[in-house]
């Protein structure tokens, strides 16, 4: 694909898209690639990440479902952009995994909900979606941001010694 990325369509290998749409298509196929669930499974992926978990976009760009929707290694890139995930060179992308869970270890099932809710009682910290128990003496602690849950993991980590907190 040659066509200007401002263009209002632009040729594909499967013919002429109109530009959004095809952008579309790139950012819910890119999310794919870069999603938990597909990263599970995706050896070939991951073995391509450096230690920040970057992989170049000429990498991404020569995936098979990103060949059929365009060749056009501009429009991969502006796509990409509009996630916070490509390096400063423009050059790497990296997953973003936004974690809204705290995880509390070392809590007995049998201890009440708004008691595990208390630990986050302090009037700083942001409200909790869910409070839940899991399993093996483990509770999920869910929060609307990553920044939300951030806050909570910190406060916990530092204030409250008597637990084990994990971000999720």
């Amino acid at each position: 694909m040659s066509e200007n990325v401002n263009n209002t369509s632009a040729t594909s290998p499967g013919g002429e898209v109109p530009v959004d749409r095809l952008k579309h298509a790139l950012a819910a196929q890119l999310e794919y690639y870069f999603s938990r669930e597909n990263l599970a499974n995706d050896a070939y992926l991951v073995s391509q990440m450096d230690g920040d978990q970057y992989v170049p976009i000429w990498t991404v760009a020569n995936f098979n479902q990103i060949k059929k929707l365009t060749t056009d290694i501009k429009l991969i890139t502006e796509v990409l952009k509009e996630s916070p995930n490509v390096d400063d060179e423009e050059m790497r992308v990296r997953p973003s995994h936004k974690r809204c869970i705290v995880i509390l270890r070392e809590i007995d099932g049998s201890t009440p909900v708004d008691e595990v809710r208390a630990i986050f009682a302090d009037e700083s910290l942001p409200k909790i979606l869910s409070c839940e128990f899991a399993h093996n003496n483990v509770w999920y602690i869910t929060f609307e941001s990553d920044d939300d849950a951030q806050r909570a993991y910190h406060y916990v980590r530092d204030n409250v010694k008597e637990y084990k907190v994990r971000l999720d």
